[in-house]
């Protein structure tokens, strides 16, 4: 087992303190979370095999695609207009 060192402002403390959460707990899960991210590795070859399909599928007109909702799509809209 190994220990790390974490720094963290007296206001930032006290306010994760105060809500009851377990620092040691929630930096393990975050850990945990870094190296496993629940999906399969793929080999760089997979990955560049799967890429290409994908533009083959778009170009060739085979591609299945989801429509977006109109009300979200204006939404994105004014969020990058306001950006």
């Amino acid at each position: 087992m190994h220990t790390l060192q974490l720094q963290l402002s007296d206001d930032l403390y006290n306010s994760i303190k105060d809500m009851g959460i377990d620092i040691n707990e929630k930096v393990q899960d975050f850990l945990y979370n870094l190296v496993d991210d629940n999906y399969p590795a793929i080999s760089f070859d997979e990955a560049k095999q799967r890429v290409s399909d994908a533009v083959d599928r778009y170009h060739n007109g085979t591609g299945v695609y989801v429509q977006l909702d109109e009300e979200f799509q204006k939404q994105m809209d004014n969020f990058i207009e306001n950006l």
